[in-house]
């Protein structure tokens, strides 16, 4: 009896071991191949849309993509295919589907067509319930797309559709407006339509936007002052940064004359950074450097990650000693708040840069005797420390 119980149990292990090496199975070849072997299986195409720097891609591969339940319901309904989408035929496909976030799963008809889509990595379970969602004509991106094409508007089709755009990660910007053209004024207050403004109402030219900033007393009574005064600066603050890098003078002009006119709280820290925005643009280093003065000063003094993100800018781009000097400061302030590696290495290049050998050796040694402790790549700085060496 013990010796069959132990049998029973080493088949029990066996099988479960045999049963994980279960996975996806992912085609090879042309995008084109791919869309011919569905159309000749008569099944639609599943793409594994990633990146190779993209964490939550290689957290699918090792703990989703190789469950059990989903490979069998992956290989018996799609045909399977892994994209890079930075490299090859990959390019184009992100651009002809428009995919900016990683991992995008994207459920294709074999013609091509959009079946379905989404972003962001999940437990297998709610994976599961993705594939199979793709495959309902009554409930995936498709239909939805197919029944606001044509005049579809009624309240809860429409908050349904934003859902499936935002969990896709794209503009929902349109059908949001024409969701709200549907709504009465004292509609537009209600809760869950605040929320769906939070999240899906960005520009400055829409009209629902220009409501809000009309009549935002009214939504700060109901909700905070500082959510509907955030809202009105983000979107300033997309629009600002828009025209700067396009170099539209004129419009960047009125929309900081718009915002200021406004009176919100923290508006200066959205204008310094449009500012900072432009007069890199503009090749304008003296403005450029007094506005992130007041800027990290005022706004980010004790903000250690913002200190050495814009020390470590001046590093790479600046080469004025009184400019490189400021960023020094930054970069020793982000020292005495956050003594990590990436902070001690900033420093040290830009005492390196300034000529300060003394402090940049110390600055250095600091920093890969930091980063060794907490596992970093410590190689650019010891690259950095000879040639201190050699100052």
């Amino acid at each position: 009896m013990k010796k069959s119980v132990l049998w029973l149990l080493a088949l029990l292990v066996s099988s479960s071991a045999w049963a994980q090496t279960k996975e996806i199975n992912f085609r090879k070849g042309t995008v084109a191949e791919i869309m011919a072997q569905a159309k000749t299986e008569k099944k639609p195409i599943f793409i594994d849309a990633y990146t190779t720097w993209c964490g939550p891609c290689k957290w699918m591969d090792k703990n989703v993509f190789v469950n059990d339940a989903v490979a069998d319901y992956f290989n018996t309904n799609f045909v399977n295919y892994k994209l890079d989408m930075e490299k090859g035929e990959g390019i184009e496909m992100a651009k002809k589907y428009e995919v900016q976030a990683y991992p995008s799963f994207l459920f294709l008809a074999a013609d091509g067509s959009v079946m379905h889509r989404t972003v962001g990595a999940r437990p297998a379970e709610m994976f599961m319930d993705v594939a199979t969602i793709a495959k309902d004509p009554a409930k995936n991106f498709a239909s939805y797309q197919k029944k606001f094409d044509g005049g579809e508007r009624s309240a809860d089709f429409m908050m349904g559709y934003l859902k499936v755009l935002n969990e896709a990660a794209l503009d929902a910007g349109k059908v949001a407006e024409a969701y709200f053209a549907t709504q009465k004024s004292d509609q537009l207050l209600e809760r869950g339509n605040w929320k769906l403004i939070y999240e899906n109402i960005n520009t400055v030219e829409s009209p629902t936007f220009k409501h809000l900033v009309k009549n935002r007393e009214a939504f700060a009574k109901k909700y905070t002052a500082d959510s509907v005064n955030n809202k009105i600066l983000s979107v300033y603050g997309m629009a600002l940064n828009r025209a700067a890098y396009e170099g539209k003078d004129a419009e960047f002009t009125k929309l900081k004359t718009n915002l200021t006119k406004l009176n919100l709280k923290d508006a200066e820290r959205s204008l310094l950074f449009a500012d900072a925005v432009y007069y890199e643009r503009k090749q304008d280093l003296p403005k450029y450097h007094a506005a992130n003065i007041k800027l990290y000063d005022t706004y980010f003094s004790s903000d250690a990650n913002r200190l050495n993100s814009i020390a470590w800018k001046y590093y790479e781009t600046i080469d004025d000693k009184a400019m490189l000097q400021k960023a020094e400061e930054w970069a020793r302030k982000s020292v005495s708040i956050a003594p990590g590696y990436a902070n001690l290495d900033t420093h040290a290049a830009l005492l390196y840069k300034l000529g300060q050998k003394q402090k940049a050796l110390e600055a250095a040694n600091k920093a890969i005797a930091a980063g060794k402790k907490n596992g970093d790549d410590v190689t650019g700085t010891e690259q950095l420390l000879a040639e201190i060496k050699k100052m």
